[in-house]
């Protein structure tokens, strides 16, 4: 048999090995100007003191100090005008290369004239865009972008017009590009329209580059609840949403935090008090603590999602104003301001946060490892190096989860990623490193944690911005059903010839499809022209068979095979992170970048992963990527994408790798995958970030504010299997957040089933043996009552070697894991009537690879070897 069921899991870094080449069409935007030929150009000075070059859709400008020959060889009219066929309903694309030879231009701005036919029809200015200079944030709000061009440089204009279906005939008008809203130089477009209206804006051909309307998407904004959540509602200064109730003092921050889970993640009557008093924020002179007044709860806005509300206090030295938005996901983000009326020398300014003793049995953060909360003080201090600003304490069924930042804060990157991309240190809580948090116990057997800022001075009008999300756990009940009865197949795999007869023959009925495969070859594009037709055939026969399918799709990485590549990169910085480029070197990239990526892209970018094909389809191909910009447009790109996905490949869910997503962009993300009623799946992965890489980090932590759109998790690449309990339980199996998980890395079946986790097939393993005895138990039809929970029926006497029992009316099956490489004995000790039933029946059921079947007489002495574990099955 195999002690403790540990089997061999894949290894993506082992792709790392294979060699390729990225395979691409020649452009003619290649071939250069020679000097004498630019100079010559140079002295055809036009009067706006800069060239303009028009170029299609099909001929992405991507040289910045070059000008491509081409451009050479056109007279002064044609390097102005622009000419081009679209389709009715097409969202058409095209260039304007912006080219500074003289001075550097900043400042740049483009307005559009309306396009008339010779019939007097229009296509109103409103439906142009340039995606250099606006858009539409991942709020739904208009934003607006500063585009310069420096001395020698060539900057590429994305234009976007969206012709109506109805269009027809020979289009004309103007496009002015604007320096300093002085100069200005005039483009003519002639655009011939004609032919049959085109479907989807002609979003189902990525040749066209219409998906760059997708930068500005606004799917998914809505102001109803995502399920399982119900409407927020406010009273008498509580706010009531589906986990519990928060009580407001009249300084805008809570006196009470309740949830009304039992020990099992079920909604109940329980009130579990996650605050032992009220929370405070305080500011010490060298008077001592200040004395505010004022101070009254005034609701600013309420709707199904979002109550938002704010409180002022004040004395003669300082002004403090609590601005809150609590929304129905349990999420809060609170904004204390505190604004000096004098010039004044302050000790400490501080929040403080007592919490219940039950609520700080478990902690992860702040450097600390997930497990129980250490018994003594905890002193950390700000340091950016190190991607650490949240504290989670709390059990299985109350917790809070706070993290600390100013107004400008700015997402991280995560991964091997993190020293590229690091948190801002806040002005308010950091402050030049004195800042930091401190957690002790207290006399009372509560806990209290403190996040003081020290001392500093502060000028008259000065402000200060003390920022924190508050996040209550568990988000969500948990759905123990959907974990037992949805079933992952999940190869590494390059071709997908056999996925859908080994999840049928098996019993999965999902399969995820990761990136680098025959139907899906570049990373987080999964609707490359040459593969769709493929993924979509694959998941139509899938359906056939009754199996779903999800596509690993995350924001974090980005393909260099994407058509809008040119396009992306001439947003500078918005979608493709600012970084080294060909200097970077990273964990996969010791070495430097691809040769691909110094050669054509240079600088301003990080390499990401990158993947060569063996066989298959795309042989001898390369995929190489780089690392997106967290929070920007790139976010409605992905969430167009997915819904895309949905409505044209039939998509059945996502899974998520680590990834740069806000809680914003996966609620939209959640609404669309919900939007026709249909279920599908969002399960997020995560690898070990808790190495100088990542900046020491917590894996499952960075993701908590996502968790209540997610299905599943799947913590662990990187966790070896000989973690304490403690860890598996906050970090790994999701429990304590509402959710379960699946075993990677941490592969030793026992100790994952104690927490409902099985492996994945056949990525980490395999669960069939397993999947065979739920069903002969009828699992989807159990309770879970975890070793955590004091009232678990069944017990032993023996701390190393904790039971979890899994009960379905007159039966139950017993899990044992020893946590130690030394046998164990223990005595299982049952509560016959918290069990329901009198087992009299103790069998050991054979599961192939894990435990030989057998009959006990009774539960007195049990004895389990090192690593390995026990499942009974009790019958009355």
């Amino acid at each position: 048999m195999n002690v403790g069921g540990q089997e061999e899991v894949t290894n993506a870094f082992h792709d790392l090995q294979r060699t390729g080449i990225v395979q691409e069409d020649q452009s003619i935007m290649r071939k250069v100007a020679s000097e004498q030929q630019v100079e010559a150009l140079i002295q055809k000075r036009p009067d706006a003191g800069f060239f303009c070059f028009t170029e299609d859709r099909e001929h992405d400008i991507r040289l910045k100090d070059q000008i491509p020959l081409h451009w050479i060889e056109r007279t002064e009219q044609e390097r102005s005008l622009f000419k081009g066929k679209a389709l009715p309903g097409e969202f058409y694309t095209w260039q304007i290369g912006v080219y500074a030879p003289y001075n550097k231009l900043e400042h740049i701005s483009v307005s559009f004239s309306d396009l008339k036919n010779e019939r007097g029809d229009k296509i109103k200015a409103s439906a142009l865009t340039c995606f250099n200079t606006n858009g539409i944030d991942k709020y739904g709000k208009p934003i607006q972008f500063p585009v310069q061009v420096e001395k020698g440089d060539v900057q590429p204009l994305w234009i976007g017009m969206d012709i109506p279906t109805h269009a027809s005939g020979v289009y004309k008008g103007n496009v002015w590009i604007h320096v300093n809203d002085e100069k200005k130089a005039c483009v003519s477009v002639e655009l011939r329209v004609s032919g049959e209206a085109i479907a989807n804006h002609g979003d189902d051909e990525g040749w066209r580059k219409t998906r760059l309307r997708w930068l500005n998407a606004t799917i998914g904004n809505d102001d109803k609840p995502t399920a399982p959540y119900t409407p927020v509602t406010v009273k008498d200064k509580v706010l009531t949403w589906l986990g519990g109730k928060i009580h407001l003092t009249a300084t805008g921050l809570p006196s009470s935090i309740t949830t009304c889970y039992d020990a099992n993640n079920n909604l109940s009557d329980a009130t579990n008090e996650i605050l032992a008093e009220e929370m405070k924020f305080i500011i010490e002179t060298d008077q001592g603590e200040e004395i505010l007044k004022g101070g009254k709860v005034r609701i600013l806005k309420q709707n199904q999602t979002n109550i938002t509300w704010s409180s002022e206090q004040s004395n003669s030295r300082f002004q403090v104003s609590c601005n809150g938005d609590f929304g129905f996901d349990g999420i809060s983000n609170i904004s204390i301001q505190v604004k000096a009326k004098q010039h004044v020398s302050v000790k400490d300014i501080r929040l403080e946060v007592p919490y219940s003793s039950y609520a700080s049995k478990y902690m992860m953060g702040l450097g600390h490892k997930g497990g129980f909360r250490p018994d003594s003080l905890i002193s950390w201090n700000w340091d950016i190096e190190k991607h650490q600003d949240k504290i989670w304490m709390g059990n299985v069924n109350a917790g809070m989860n706070l993290r600390f930042m100013d107004d400008h804060f700015v997402r991280p990157l995560v991964n091997i990623y993190y020293a590229l991309g690091k948190l801002n240190l806040p002005e308010s809580w950091g402050n030049q490193n004195k800042g930091g948090i401190n957690i002790y116990p207290t006399t009372h057997g509560t806990t209290k944690l403190v996040a003081y800022s020290g001392e500093r001075s502060m000028e008259k009008g000065e402000k200060l911005s003390y920022n924190f999300d508050m996040q209550i756990t568990p988000v969500k009940p948990i759905n123990w059903k959907k974990q037992v009865t949805n079933r992952f197949y999940h190869s590494n795999s390059d071709l997908s010839a056999n996925y859908i007869d080994e999840a049928l023959k098996n019993g999965a009925n999902l399969i995820n499809v990761h990136h680098k495969k025959d139907i899906y070859p570049f990373i987080n594009y999964p609707y490359h022209d040459d593969a769709v037709s493929d993924l979509k055939a694959f998941i139509q026969k899938a359906h056939q068979k009754n199996l779903g399918v999800r596509l690993y799709y995350t924001t974090r990485e980005l393909t260099v095979k994407i058509p809008e590549l040119w396009a992306l990169r001439s947003l500078g910085s918005e979608v493709i992170h600012d970084g080294p480029g060909k200097d970077t070197r990273t964990l996969i990239h010791p070495n430097g970048p691809n040769e691909w990526l110094n050669k054509n892209l240079t600088t301003h970018f990080i390499p990401a992963w990158y993947n060569a094909f063996n066989e298959g389809k795309y042989a001898g191909d390369m995929d190489i990527s780089v690392i997106t910009t967290p929070d920007s447009r790139w976010n409605n790109y992905y969430l167009a994408g997915l819904d895309w996905m949905v409505k044209n490949l039939g998509i059945d869910g996502v899974y998520i790798d680590d990834s740069a997503l806000d809680r914003k962009t996966i609620q939209r993300a959640r609404r669309i995958l919900d939007s026709d009623g249909k279920e599908r799946l969002i399960d997020i992965h995560s690898w070990n970030h808790m190495n100088k890489w990542a900046g020491f980090a917590n894996s499952l932590h960075l993701y908590t504010e996502l968790l209540p759109y997610v299905d599943r998790t799947w913590i662990g690449e990187g966790f070896p299997a000989n973690n304490t309990a403690d860890f598996w339980l906050v970090e790994m199996s999701g429990i304590p957040f509402g959710l379960l998980s699946e075993t990677l890395d941490a592969r030793n079946q026992f100790r994952g089933l104690v927490y409902g986790m099985l492996p994945r097939l056949p990525w980490s393993g395999n669960p069939v043996p397993l999947w065979n005895l739920f069903d002969q138990f009828d699992m989807k039809n159990a309770s879970i009552h975890g070793y955590w929970d004091e009232q678990c029926p069944v017990k032993t006497d023996n701390k190393d070697l904790p039971a979890t029992v899994f009960v379905n009316g007159d039966k139950a099956l017993v899990v044992i894991a020893n946590w130690t490489d030394l046998p164990q004995t223990a005595k299982i000790q049952i509560d016959e009537k918290a069990l329901g039933f009198k087992p009299t029946k103790f069998t050991l059921p054979e599961v192939r690879n894990l435990q030989w079947g057998g009959k006990l007489s009774n539960l007195n002495n049990c004895e389990i070897l090192g690593r390995s574990g026990m499942i009974v099955w009790l019958e009355k």
